[in-house]
């Protein structure tokens, strides 16, 4: 299905871009050759539909005119697209991931947590690309108001709504305090909420907008349903110590049981989660994703950038995994591997007992002991746990854009997030609930009741650890070590954590990002977060 779409906004800050139409599972065509105007644009029930898919888009592809185009000017549509920049800021700043590219002046940065105010791609992708869905929202939500019935109006606004609330979410995360501004509230110089009053904004358009949202796993696939907006509302349960400063771990278990509820199921195979077919065999584990299509969604970020950046393009037939290039980019570093146990002291990836550890090992080191960072091909392991392969191992659509949808909400993070907030004391919940919960995901792994653990075992430094590896690579991990007090903690230290080979602790400003100078200078109602 195509669903097109094209109209002129001016941003609050100052960016007159144009705005596009997107995807079935991914498809983009541009309606038009004209700019137009939004009322123009709504024309008919289809297109309100075809509307809400832009906002969608965002998440997939920078721009309507393929991989070369962006919606925002002087940002990269490969190097900034918006799931590529999140990914870097939520993964490799972390433990679990390093980049060779030490020439993209993003990397050392990143890398080594030295960022500073001064514009940095990853940085700057992800605070304008959520701030355009921002603003793509603020105008649907003021057009979709005179959408015909047989649109079913009150389900798109939901759907946009909920589109906003994540990218809110992200801000938050990231940056504490973003601009704050909605459609009935337009502002060319908008002001910020306090970190706790966004939290306790994004709660409320959760709640109010789950009842016009179908039911978990009864609409379309890859669409907001009421099963990811609770699975979001878990989330940012489970970090609201962190935002607000009052733990919120009872909410949390709610939300979890209610997504636990809605009648989804673990993938038999751990790998099938991250294959060119997931959208079919992992369904029912994925609870919202982010949609991918190679002859559609061409991008050099996204799931392009996961698959060919982590692969070597000498050492490996890159068609086994269904890609044409590799870009001698991402590795794992030794902390990530060591959270995973082995058949023997001879660390290589096919010794891994828990299966979900997907590493290609061959010629690499374990361990990253270069400054600056090494050669690709012999320092860190490869991880190959995204591919662009079915799960019978036919090939997919296009061998340069991946087919793989990338599982931004799904059920094995819910199942750990619940066993957190019962640990750490949430009410309504159980703790042999949540033991049976964390133990059907190692049995997922180990493919046997060999990697059970007892209810003694149960902790949360236990939680962290398996976390990383039920999730590694899923943009989890810095925020996870943020609750955990250990991002900027030097009693946890990883490579080139404050830019020092064996890793030091950082100042707890870095905690979160720099709001980008490009909308400081043009915003007087924005002020610099701490540190910068």
């Amino acid at each position: 299905m195509k669903m097109k779409a094209k109209y002129l906004l001016t941003l609050f800050s100052g960016l007159a871009l144009t705005l596009s139409s997107c995807l079935g599972d991914l498809d983009v065509q541009p309606l038009d050759e004209n700019v137009v105007t939004g009322e123009i644009a709504y024309s008919d029930a289809a297109s309100y539909t075809k509307g809400l898919m832009k906002i969608y888009s965002v998440w997939a592809i920078s721009g309507q005119d393929g991989e070369g185009s962006s919606d925002i000017e002087n940002l990269d549509p490969g190097n900034a697209q918006l799931l590529r920049s999140w990914w870097n800021l939520q993964e490799v700043s972390t433990d679990e991931c390093k980049v060779a590219w030490a020439n993209d002046s993003w990397v050392p940065e990143i890398n080594n947590m030295t960022w500073s105010n001064s514009k940095n791609e990853s940085i700057e992708g992800v605070y304008q690309r959520c701030m355009f869905i921002v603003a793509l929202a603020n105008e649907y939500l003021k057009q979709v108001g005179n959408a015909p019935t047989d649109a079913n109006p009150t389900q798109l606004r939901a759907e946009a709504r909920f589109c906003r609330a994540l990218a809110y979410y992200v801000l938050m995360d990231q940056y504490a305090r973003p601009p704050f501004i909605t459609e009935s509230n337009y502002s060319v110089s908008p002001s910020p909420l306090s970190r706790e009053e966004l939290f306790g904004w994004i709660v409320k358009e959760l709640t109010e907008i789950e009842k016009d949202l179908p039911a978990a796993r009864q609409g379309i696939y890859g669409r907001a349903d009421q099963g990811a907006v609770n699975a979001l509302l878990a989330r940012a349960y489970l970090n609201a110590e962190v935002y607000t400063g009052k733990a919120m771990y009872t909410e949390c278990i709610t939300a979890c049981n209610k997504v636990i509820a809605g009648g989804y199921a673990l993938t038999a195979d751990y790998s099938n989660i991250f294959k060119a077919d997931n959208n079919v065999v992992a369904k029912n584990e994925i609870i919202f994703p982010i949609c991918f299509d190679g002859a559609a969604t061409k991008t050099w970020g996204g799931m392009t950038f996961l698959i060919c950046s982590s692969r070597g393009g000498a050492e490996y037939v890159l068609a086994t995994d269904g890609v044409s290039s590799g870009w001698d980019g991402t590795r794992s570093t030794q902390n990530l591997v060591n959270k995973f146990a082995f058949s023997s002291n001879n660390k290589t990836a096919a010794n891994i007992i828990d299966k979900r550890g997907i590493f290609y090992s061959e010629g690499r080191s374990v361990e990253i002991k270069t400054t600056p960072l090494g050669t690709f091909t012999s320092e860190g392991w490869a991880v190959y746990k995204f591919k662009n392969v079915k799960s019978n191992g036919s090939l997919a659509s296009d061998t340069q854009f991946p087919d793989t949808d990338f599982p931004m909400l799904r059920l094995g993070d819910v199942y750990l997030m619940y066993a957190e907030a019962v640990l750490r004391g949430g009410a309504g919940g159980d703790k042999n609930t949540a033991l049976g919960y964390v133990n059907e995901l190692r049995k997922r792994g180990y493919g046997d009741d060999s990697g059970a653990i007892t209810s003694t075992e149960l902790t949360t430094d236990f939680i962290l650890d398996e976390r990383s590896r039920e999730l590694y690579w899923e943009g989890t991990r810095r925020t996870d070590l943020i609750r955990y007090g250990l991002y900027t903690s030097g009693s946890y230290r990883w490579p080139f954590k404050g830019g020092v080979l064996e890793g030091v602790g950082v100042d707890n400003t870095r905690n979160i990002f720099p709001i980008p100078v490009t909308d400081l200078s043009v915003n007087g109602n924005l002020t610099q977060n701490p540190g910068y």
